[in-house]
């Protein structure tokens, strides 16, 4: 007995000098220059213990012990781990993320860092956004990020199109889902650069899984800015001019004279110029005139911090843009609210809300495709004051066409959400968001006030002048509700996310239009006009979306992870038996860097592979296609009229989602402490079930039948390398950055599943009866279609020998494909896209103390595009230059151009051309007053710099601009396209 109690009383007093005392902790959180980080998470590894840092950085962790290990996360900065020891205060310094290997990156329904998933996710830092003088955030995008296409057509107030790994739809669109602070949109031209705190770019299936039908073509993430600690005042300022490059020099009046009289007598017809009217003619450069050199303003101020319970970000915005193209304005006011609310410190409530009003003035772009064509003899208005044009064309004026033309889009945007947060535990959350999307949009077209005369100079005020005016209205919630489980046991770290989220959008259109409307601003209203020969038209659409979604992201030991997604989603596009889809996706990866084996080398600082899979789908059509539509008239009888009714569309009421499965690979490395960094991916994703609109025979009393009628493939590899480094000193920094993504695109599969259905879509119209782009089974989408050109006739005897019995000497010679002796739209062959076999990007930055200098490049390598200006010809146009130098004037040699013509070409490879290009997208040189000069004028920061923005471009193609977005099946098309668009600006940058 006495031997137990001794043994009972040994081990309390082992214990009792083996158990510590717990105690309560304190501290700040801040960057690396002393600003306190609000709202940063710390958690006890091991326990439950967890608390979030208040406004001015501050925190408390009680029931700690010593050799307790405390982790501090914020989004931006790279989380560091703290173990308790003797102190009970600590200031912990965060550092802002360096390498991309290490990021913490947003995701669908939440954040993650990059080292924990399996996808592909490209991201763009703020700073790369802030201060770009661009409309959008996808302009200063552009050349950076692998994988992500921007096709900009200059224009002001244009966004551009985005192609995320290539185009996967023909009805369904292919531009990404965009997502600002959660809320859904199509549209981000009024989120201003200066607001933006990150801009991520989910790539592949298995970060786009989470968005089920409405991430097919990738998803792109925008956060906007919020406040943290001390008030901040940012003032920014940007102005300067857009002004034309890459000209084309045209034929000038003699050139013209001379071709035109050619193009003539060929035909028989007498020539229209005498040899002495020739030598007197005076040259109008048309683009000259209807082009200027246009201001652009951009300012913004914001006013941001923390404050009691609240943080708070103000900010307003104001963008003044004036084309190239004269009366083409576009004006832009943003005015954002971000605050967050701390009831407690595990209850935060708060809203992200932007207003945004913008007015463009937009003269039609075909404006330009006139300046090219008319002729230059002609001026612009005569003597008498008046407009003049010729009879040897049906071009027009152009100057005249702006000036007597409007075209005015007003649009008031609301974009927002209100949201509220829980922390149930410190390893449990939940949250719920309210997001809106509300458009009000008016346009008025008004045209044209007078008739503008030939040259004789006649000019009358138009009788029929049309009036156009539509009001478009769409309004779009997103109601999100997910918790959020993130726990840490031992070395398994476990985040998951379960959630549900509807979405409903309601848009409405008014459309009319009359004639004999005054030509006066004051009375541009319908009801003035006559009514007789006016136009009605009002359309709309209704649709829903319900989904349930969850994601599991794993991590073992910081090594092996594995990522997993699946969304059930229903939408009322579809009927009742083809509503439902679900989209699973899973990932894997492998942090080797963290293993043991590789502690033993100095050489790699990360590597990492990765492998995903998964589905995603696409319902972005108009909604009803599933419905049989039903005329109902009345028809007269004998014993009285009956109402009948007869179908005016044939439909498929079995229509069905798009589906895209993808596999993505890749590598993700960093050497040399992470100095040199880089990413290899391999992806292929396949499209079934495409929405394909087949053409139907005229008999079958419709135009097209949309059905799930084919697939599409897009596969491809990425490739990114960055190099950063700094001297000791830290005056001299710098960085190199390039990317390449090779992608190919096929239409794989068209199973024409009506009877004589035409399994192929045309487009590309020259607006001329001729088309040059076929969409068909084995090609690209867009992919052009032409007749071979193979040089012109130099004699009659080859004509003779000819398909081309009725050609003239000098006449384009087209290749008989067929052999069938004779040429048709058979002989045509399909001659490339305007996808890119390549395309890439280049980034550098420089800093020397104070000085700062950047550029950025970007180009596409192996892309034709058709030269629409010079291919558009009905009779009595102008040439550019090299045409007329190049044409055909007698002799054995057929290998240049044709002969002077007047009549409508077919279209042929001799307008195809090569769409390489390499432009230098800008180039900056910046300096940053030293903190001497800002102590003294009291301010945090002050810095001036100059930009020049689109300023080179190399490339061979003859047009103006061979950048040229259209639509998914017509672009590369030279045709009433805006030309390249340089900006010289000066900017100035301050913090109060």
């Amino acid at each position: 007995m006495r031997f137990k109690l001794i043994t009972v009383f040994v081990m309390l007093l082992s214990y009792i000098g083996m158990a510590q005392e717990t105690k309560t902790i304190s501290g700040t959180v801040s960057d690396s220059t002393d600003v306190p980080l609000p709202g940063a998470q710390l958690k006890v590894q091991g326990k439950e213990i967890f608390t979030v840092t208040d406004f001015d950085g501050n925190f408390t962790l009680e029931d700690v012990e010593e050799g307790d290990v405390f982790r501090i996360t914020f989004l931006g900065f790279q989380p560091k781990e703290v173990t308790v020891g003797t102190e009970n205060e600590y200031n912990v310094v965060l550092q802002e993320e360096a390498a991309s290997l290490n990021e913490v990156v947003v995701i669908g329904y939440g954040e993650a860092e990059s080292r924990d998933l399996a996808g592909t996710i490209s991201n763009l830092k703020a700073e790369e956004i802030n201060d770009s003088p661009t409309t959008s955030a996808l302009q200063a995008a552009q050349g950076k990020l692998p994988g992500v296409q921007v096709i900009n057509n200059g224009s002001p107030g244009s966004v551009g199109n985005v192609r995320i790994r290539g185009a996967i739809s023909v009805l369904g669109g292919a531009d990404p889902l965009y997502v600002v602070d959660g809320v859904i949109t199509q549209d981000i031209s009024g989120i201003a650069n200066s607001d933006i705190e990150s801009f991520d770019v989910l790539k592949d299936a298995s970060s786009t899984a989470i968005y089920g039908a409405r991430g097919a073509n990738g998803v792109v993430l925008i956060t906007t800015k919020s406040g943290k600690g001390k008030m901040k005042v940012s003032l920014s300022s940007t102005t300067g001019i857009n002004t034309l490059v890459n000209g084309v020099d045209m034929a000038n009046a003699q050139e013209y004279a001379q071709y035109t009289n050619e193009a003539l007598t060929r035909t028989g017809n007498d020539p229209a110029f005498t040899v002495s009217e020739i030598s007197g003619l005076q040259t109008t450069d048309w683009m000259d005139e209807i082009t200027r050199e246009g201001l652009f303003q951009n300012y913004n101020l914001s006013v941001s911090g923390s404050k009691e319970d609240i943080d708070y970000y103000v900010s307003a915005n104001y963008m003044d843009e004036e084309g190239i193209l004269q009366d083409n304005d576009y004006e832009r006011l943003t005015v954002r609210l971000n605050n967050t609310y701390h009831l407690s410190e595990n209850i935060r409530f708060g809203h992200n809300v932007s207003l945004v009003r913008q007015r463009g003035f937009n003269p039609s772009f075909s404006n330009f495709t006139n300046a090219y064509k008319q002729a230059p003899h002609i001026p612009v208005r005569g003597e008498d004051g008046n407009y003049r044009t010729t009879n040897l064309n049906n071009v027009g004026n152009p100057v005249a066409n702006i000036d007597n033309n409007q075209n005015v889009n007003e649009q008031v945007r609301i974009l927002g959400n209100a949201w509220g947060e829980v922390d149930i535990f410190d390893w449990l959350s939940f949250r719920s968001s309210i997001g809106v999307n509300v458009l009000r949009e008016k346009s008025r077209n008004y045209g044209a006030r007078y008739i503008v005369g030939n040259e004789s100079g006649t000019q009358i005020l138009n009788q029929n002048q049309v009036l156009n005016v539509r009001d478009y209205d769409e309004e779009r919630f997103n109601w999100d509700n997910f918790l959020t489980f993130d726990k840490k046991f031992g070395k398994h770290d476990v985040n998951l996310t379960l959630g549900l989220t509807s979405e409903r959008l309601a848009s409405e259109a008014f459309e009319g239009s009359r004639r004999g409307v005054p030509p006066s601003d004051n009375l541009l209203y319908l009801g003035i006009g006559e009514q007789e020969g006016q136009t009605i038209d009002h359309v709309g659409d209704r649709s829903t979306r319900l989904a349930y979604f969850s994601r599991l992201l794993y991590n073992f030991d910081k090594r092996y992870v594995f990522n997993a997604t699946i969304r059930r989603e229903g939408s009322s596009k579809f009927a009742e038996s083809e509503r439902i889809r679900y989209y699973p996706s899973f990932g894997v990866a492998w942090n080797i860097d963290n293993e043991a084996f590789f502690a033993n080398q100095n050489f790699l600082s990360n590597l990492k592979v990765r492998g995903s899979y998964g589905l995603v789908g696409n319902d972005r059509i108009d909604s009803g296609l599933f419905l049989q539509l039903i005329d109902f008239s009345a028809y007269p009888f004998p014993n009285g009229v009956a109402i009948g009714g007869s179908s005016i569309q044939q439909y498929d009421e079995n229509l069905t989602w798009e589906t895209t499965t993808e596999l993505d690979l890749g590598i993700e490395f960093g050497m040399l402490d992470n100095r040199l960094t880089g990413e290899f991916t391999y992806y292929d994703k396949e499209t079934e079930d495409i929405l394909f609109p087949l053409s139907l025979p005229q008999t079958s009393g419709d135009d097209s039948f949309v059905t799930n009628a084919g697939s599409i493939e897009n596969k491809g590899i990425e490739f990114a390398l960055n190099w950063s480094d700094a001297s000791e000193s830290g005056d001299f920094s710098y960085n190199v950055g390039f990317n390449i993504t090779k992608n190919e695109n096929e239409l794989t599969n068209i199973n024409p599943v009506v009877e004589n259905a035409i399994p192929f879509i045309d487009s590309g119209d020259l607006g001329n009866g001729q088309i040059v782009t076929r969409t068909v089974e084995g090609n690209e989408l867009g992919t052009f279609w032409l007749y071979k050109a193979d040089g012109v006739f130099t004699s009659q005897s080859e004509i003779d020998n000819s398909a081309q019995p009725g050609a003239r000497v000098g006449d384009f010679r087209y290749v008989d494909t067929n052999g069938d002796g004779s040429i048709t739209q058979t002989d045509r062959q399909y001659m490339g896209s305007y996808q890119p076999d390549f395309y890439y990007g280049i980034n550098l930055g420089v800093t020397y103390k104070q000085v700062d200098f950047s550029t950025s490049l970007f180009g596409n390598v192996g892309n034709k595009v058709f030269n629409g200006l010079r291919a558009q010809r009905f009779s009595g146009e102008n040439i550019d230059a090299d045409l007329f130098g190049e044409r055909y004037t007698g002799g054995d040699s057929g290998n240049g151009g044709p002969a002077a013509f007047n009549a409508v070409p077919l279209p042929s490879d001799y307008y195809l051309e090569d769409g390489d290009f390499l432009r230098v997208n800008n180039i900056t040189v910046g300096y940053n007053f030293s903190d001497d000069i800002l102590e003294s004028i009291q301010l945090s920061r002050l810095r001036v710099y100059a930009t020049a923005q689109n300023a080179l471009t190399f490339t061979k193609y003859s047009g103006f601009n061979p950048e040229l977005p259209r639509g998914i099946l017509d672009s590369g098309l030279e045709l009433d396209a805006y030309p390249t668009t340089a900006k010289f600006l000066l900017g100035l940058n301050i913090d109060f």
